[in-house]
């Protein structure tokens, strides 16, 4: 998703800080009336919840939390958690998209050399930063942060010798790093973060619409992304790894054909063997019988 403001004036700054979570601790519930609170995870594992929408912030991921939208940890960290965070709002009205916004050529005359004319910036809610640009998109929040939240200590204010100029033109470098780093990855990264969630959750049942709002993207924009990195469909990758999965079935067990569809999430046997088949050119049982691991200890 989106968040595409109206421009002018730009999103404003208002501080930067940076947050030491232990294991156990979680983030705080909160609906901000105003504020967009960023964040960006260095290490451990953020869980954050926002609109009912679950998001893992991994090391090298930022999150945009809007205004007027409930925000809480829904899971205490596993392990202790560093992240920078920048709080900033916008005095225009904004709004969500599936889709980036491009402001198109604007016809030249003499007239407009003189009047400001409105734009719309689009910034992705979640997503991952460039890995050969971390380092620098780090530093530059290291010198926005002026808050220290320590839950091991007490807060405590860093002092900064920073201009304010100085510090809304880091700002926007950020936000800058963010939509050019969204372009990049959003098709090769959302892919790969699917296939790994099907391959954990392969025995479950297929629902493209929770996948849509576990990622807070669009339906068709999911299926853009895995086609574009495997070549095909969100289900025909579920289905190949179910069928990977029941192949190690067949050839290291002497479980019943019927109770290995049953295991790998097929409801109904018969379509399983169907699917079997079409991919593998035989049956399970002849793929058995080819592949069977009789010497096994």
């Amino acid at each position: 998703m989106y968040i595409i403001f109206n421009c002018p004036p730009l999103p404003h700054l208002i501080v930067g800080g940076v947050a030491t979570f232990r294991a156990g601790d979680t983030h705080s519930r909160r609906t901000l009336d105003h504020t967009f609170d960023l964040i960006y995870v260095i290490s451990g594992k953020l869980y954050m919840e926002e609109n009912k929408i679950h998001f893992t912030v991994l090391p090298g991921q930022f999150l945009i939390l809007p205004p007027k939208r409930l925000h809480r940890g829904y899971k205490h960290c596993d392990v202790e958690t560093k992240f920078y965070w920048i709080h900033f709002y916008s005095t225009r009205d904004f709004y969500y998209s599936d889709t980036t916004v491009y402001s198109g050529n604007k016809e030249y005359c003499h007239g407009k050399c003189y009047e400001i004319d409105d734009f719309q910036i689009s910034i992705p809610q979640y997503g991952l930063i460039n890995e050969e640009l971390q380092n620098q998109f780090l530093d530059y929040m290291k010198r926005l942060a002026q808050v220290k939240i320590d839950r091991y200590q007490n807060t405590k204010i860093i002092t900064s010798t920073i201009s304010e100029l100085k510090y809304q033109q880091i700002f926007y470098t950020i936000l800058t790093f963010i939509c050019d780093s969204n372009i990049k990855n959003t098709y090769q990264d959302l892919g790969k973060e699917i296939f790994e969630y099907l391959v954990i959750h392969y025995q479950e049942p297929f629902h493209l619409k929770d996948i849509a709002k576990k990622y807070a993207f669009h339906p068709a924009h999911i299926i853009r992304c895995v086609n574009r990195k495997y070549g095909i469909t969100p289900l025909q990758l579920l289905l190949s790894i179910r069928l990977s999965k029941a192949k190690q079935l067949l050839a290291n067990t002497t479980d019943p054909v019927n109770t290995i569809a049953t295991t790998i999430g097929f409801t109904d046997n018969a379509y399983f063997s169907k699917q079997f088949k079409k991919n593998m050119h035989m049956t399970p049982s002849e793929y058995r019988n080819l592949y069977y691991k009789k010497d096994m200890p």
